[in-house]
């Protein structure tokens, strides 16, 4: 029986250890960008809860809930991280509407195939949507605008 045991904790930890290390490069293949165009180290990721937030500047429902969860990221910075990826119409768009309502966090390059490929994994077919993934990569839920439920996985 120990010897169960402590195998199964050797296997528990390496599983945890492997899960805080997720690369988010297989995820964000292009990188990741500031409001002003330049590179966003992805490192900035590591060992947080990452949402990643489809959203646009011509969307009506995304310019009341973006203030929202500029708020919520602000608050929970150290436990979350969140990614952009604009539904807009050109990229000059996209930088206006991260400028405007002061997003803090970066985005995806302006249409790169890696938004693409998660907006379609995930089934995002409107907006906006907020994907929350956990430290391991693992999707926790496609509701992350309702930010009680967010607080909750966060650990608040």
């Amino acid at each position: 029986m120990k010897t169960f045991l402590a195998a199964f904790s050797l296997m528990l930890c390496a599983a945890l250890a492997t899960a805080a290390d997720f690369d988010w490069k297989t995820r964000f293949t292009e990188g990741l960008v500031d409001a002003n165009g330049k590179d966003v180290d992805l490192a900035t990721l590591k060992n947080k809860t990452v949402a990643v937030y489809c959203s646009a500047h011509w969307c009506p429902p995304c310019r009341v809930f973006t203030p929202q969860l500029v708020k919520f990221a602000n608050a929970n910075k150290a436990k979350l991280a969140v990614v952009f990826i604009s539904s807009d119409n050109d990229e000059a768009q996209m930088f206006a509407y991260m400028k405007e309502t002061k997003m803090p966090w970066p985005a995806v390059p302006f249409r790169s195939a890696g938004g693409g490929a998660i907006k379609m994994e995930q089934g995002v077919t409107g907006i906006p949507t907020l994907l929350v993934y956990g430290k391991n990569g693992d999707l926790l839920t496609k509701n992350g605008r309702d930010l009680d439920g967010l607080k909750k996985l966060l650990g608040k």
